[in-house]
C-alpha cells in the first residue's frame, strides 16, 4: 500500500447481477380517495432487476480536527467513488383482475422506472457506505495507530483530504 500513488484501501467492481422477487404481494390505492368507485388493485406480482453493475473505492487520508482544544491530524476513510448501473427493471403483475392494464402501464414506463430504481439505489448504497465509514471512523480516531500499522505506513504518508467547494 503506497497513498502517494494511490490511497485507495478498497475497490469493489460488482458486475452482471440479477435480483428477482417472485410473487409479492402489492396493492395500489389512491392516496386519498375522492369516491367509492376509485381504483384498489391488489395482487400478486414479479420483479426483476437485471444487470446491475455496482463500484466503489474507499479510501484513505487525513483530515485536521480539534480535540479536547489541540488540534491533531488522523486517518479517516472516505468513499471516493460510486457507481451504479442497471439495464432493466421489469414488473409482471399478477391475479389483479387488471393485470393487462396495469402490465402495459408498467411496460410503457419501463424505462422512467429502470432510471428510479437505478437512482434509488444509489441512494441506498450511498447512505449505507456512508453510515459504515462513519463508525469505522469514529473508531479510527481514538485508536489510529490500528489502522496505519495494519497498513505499513505513517500519518505523514497520507494526503490531507481536501473538499472543494
Amino acid at each position: 500500500f503506497n497513498p502517494q500513488k494511490d490511497p485507495t484501501v478498497l475497490y469493489l467492481e460488482l458486475n452482471k447481477l440479477t435480483f428477482q422477487l417472485d410473487k409479492f404481494l402489492f396493492r395500489i390505492e389512491p392516496g386519498e380517495r375522492m369516491t367509492i368507485f376509485d381504483p384498489v388493485f391488489e395482487g400478486q406480482g414479479s420483479l426483476s432487476v437485471e444487470n446491475v453493475c455496482i463500484k466503489l473505492r474507499v479510501e484513505c487520508c487525513k483530515e485536521r480536527m480539534v480535540k479536547l482544544g489541540m488540534e491533531m491530524t488522523v486517518p479517516v476513510l472516505r468513499l471516493q467513488e460510486l457507481e451504479v448501473k442497471l439495464e432493466k427493471v421489469a414488473f409482471m403483475f399478477q391475479e389483479t383482475g387488471a393485470d393487462w392494464i396495469l402490465n402495459k402501464v408498467i411496460e410503457r414506463f419501463e424505462h422512467q422506472i429502470t432510471q428510479i430504481v437505478q437512482t434509488n439505489l444509489t441512494e441506498q448504497i450511498d447512505a449505507q457506505i456512508h453510515s459504515a465509514l462513519v463508525n469505522l471512523n469514529s473508531y479510527i480516531e481514538v485508536n489510529p495507530d490500528i489502522l496505519l500499522r495494519l497498513l505499513g505506513i505513517t500519518i505523514d504518508d497520507l494526503d490531507e483530504a481536501v473538499v472543494w467547494v
